[in-house]
């Protein structure tokens, strides 16, 4: 191994100042990711705590500043939650359609449940269903993703769109054991009844 060494010993001098630069900049990435979750947060909950009109500028900052961050999505949906309560549905719809991308998995669900709750309030229940189709993929709750996809159903029922409700329902009711089985079989019911003739 000396031997080897004394022969080669410029090429294991460059391995050796390689590895160390690798390790260096692998730490120093995740030494300033840490730093920008840290100050993330820090600004996020600032954000929160400023009064009246001030808190949506500020929680914008965040999200646009801390993208990418657990700090930035919970400023976003908190964000998109206040444009809500102020009847801005598309601008709130805005907000999480730019968040989502970004987004790590976990937030994903209630992304996506958010902005369906944009879309009902804007009566567009086929792109609400949708956002709810997406949260039932994304989420890792077998709980949540039946009640994803139950509300799924119901908004495409409020949209007129039967077959597509009917398949929901359907796959839901086959799980007996499933929290959504008995609204399943009642919807599916009411689907089939055809209205008597007087």
């Amino acid at each position: 191994m000396t031997e080897w060494l004394m022969l080669h010993q410029r090429e294991a001098t460059w391995a050796v100042v390689g590895l160390a630069i690798i390790v260096g900049g692998f730490w120093y990435y995740e030494r300033s990711q840490s730093i920008k979750a840290q100050r993330a947060e820090t600004a996020y909950f600032q954000a929160r705590q400023t009064a009246g009109g001030q808190a949506d500028a500020a929680l914008q900052k965040v999200v646009n500043r801390y993208e990418g961050t657990t700090a930035g999505t919970q400023a976003a949906l908190t964000l998109a939650q206040s444009l809500y309560d102020q009847k801005k549905y598309k601008e709130g719809i805005d907000v999480l359609k730019k968040a989502e991308s970004k987004s790590s998995g976990d937030f994903k669900p209630s992304i996506y449940v958010l902005e369906a709750a944009g879309h009902e309030q804007l009566k567009d229940f086929v792109a609400a269903s949708d956002d709810y189709k997406r949260a039932a993929q994304a989420t890792r709750f077998p709980y949540d993703k039946a009640e994803y996809q139950a509300t799924a159903a119901r908004d495409l029922m409020a949209a007129g769109k039967t077959a597509e409700a009917k398949a929901i329902w359907t796959d839901l009711a086959k799980d007996e054991s499933g929290p959504m089985a008995a609204e399943a079989r009642v919807r599916l019911g009411e689907l089939d009844a055809k209205p008597m003739k007087i």
